[in-house]
């Protein structure tokens, strides 16, 4: 299978953030974002862009919508769901069985809005990306079939992301909802997955709008805004914590941040790199590719590894305890891996390849 190195870097990146923020490492006063929940929305983004291209070729097939929804369905659900629920089951049976029945909760993904994440706390991006899977195919594929035209689906995707940040602004003013109550509530962050698909859409119809945004010049304001909008969240969070008295961090900051990203998307994705040069950069691009392929069970592993590992960390032990929860996560997401996703992954493509 060929990968992108460009995007395999992002991924990877994604991933590495997650882990520094678990592992104790942090930028000072960054809260309640914190520098996981960045990582986090770089990979919303990367997914919309990712699973944006998989519909749009799907779409393109002219095939019955009953079809089209089943085999992409099929593919997600067997890429989510059977490690999703290992890990939830495992936890519900061999840790921690007081929520009792309502793991029912997690099981459904309504975790978010309806009982909370503590169970299982990094659950609560995979409850947006399900929906996001449920949602999205419908929408397009509408699209597609009703407004014909290239350019009046484009503006139905646009008109989308602008309905999602008006209704999210809507949300926090009726309620003065606070932040982490607009993080998690996915009918409100599908516009940070559907700025990827927008990419997605420009790039599978090869406009000459997709070219220009590879400029490196678009990657690097884009870079720019990012670290900007970070500093501007930074003041609005230390030394006094202002965020939830402030609107624009909990209604259109959810939008901006995303944007940001997907600025950067364009040009990374055509990043090459020559792994044949010597060994510290094969062994580079190795360590970026495999990361990016263990994505997924690295976000659900380590968070049993990591509280076991570094729960009685002091200074002088610190950073070898954290390099052990690391190799440990790796090598156990390794693992499970090649014995558990692989071959259902297999599985999958085998089915799917007939239909």
């Amino acid at each position: 299978m060929n990968r992108n190195f460009g995007l395999d870097l992002m991924r990877a990146i994604s991933i590495w953030m997650v882990l520094a923020q678990h592992g104790g490492i942090n930028i000072p006063g960054l809260r309640p974002l914190r520098i996981g929940g960045i990582g986090v929305e770089i990979f919303f983004v990367l997914s919309g862009f990712l699973i944006g291209g998989i519909l749009f070729k799907e779409i393109d097939k002219k095939m019955p919508l009953s079809q089209t929804l089943k085999t992409f369905w099929t593919r997600r659900w067997f890429r989510i769901l059977p490690l999703y629920y290992l890990t939830i089951l495992f936890k519900f049976t061999v840790i921690d069985h007081s929520i009792g029945y309502n793991i029912i909760y997690y099981l459904l993904f309504l975790q978010n809005n309806f009982y909370g994440i503590q169970f299982f706390g990094v659950s609560w991006s995979l409850v947006i990306e399900e929906w996001f899977y449920l949602f999205a195919p419908f929408y397009l594929i509408l699209a597609t079939n009703f407004l014909k035209t290239e350019k009046k689906i484009f503006l139905a995707i646009v008109a989308f992301i602008a309905f999602v940040n008006l209704a999210r602004l809507g949300y926090v003013l009726n309620g003065n909802v606070p932040y982490e109550g607009v993080n998690s509530n996915f009918p409100f962050r599908f516009d940070s997955l559907f700025l990827g698909v927008l990419l997605a859409f420009v790039k599978h119809k090869k406009w000459i709008l997709y070219e220009k945004l590879k400029s490196p010049l678009i990657a690097i304001a884009g870079f720019f805004m990012f670290v900007g909008y970070i500093y501007y969240y930074w003041t609005l969070s230390y030394p006094n914590q202002l965020i939830n008295s402030m609107l624009l961090p909990r209604t259109i900051g959810f939008f901006i941040l995303p944007f940001t990203v997907a600025l950067t998307v364009p040009y990374i994705s055509t990043i090459k790199f020559n792994k044949h040069r010597n060994i510290l950069t094969k062994a580079f691009f190795e360590l970026i590719t495999y990361t990016s392929v263990l994505t997924y069970a690295i976000y659900l592993i380590h968070t049993f590894i990591f509280p076991i590992i570094l729960e009685h960390s002091n200074q002088s032990s610190s950073i070898l305890q954290w390099v052990t929860a690391l190799v440990l996560t790796y090598l156990i997401s390794w693992f499970v891996y090649q014995t558990f996703e692989k071959p259902i992954l297999n599985y999958r493509d085998k089915i799917t390849s007939k239909s």
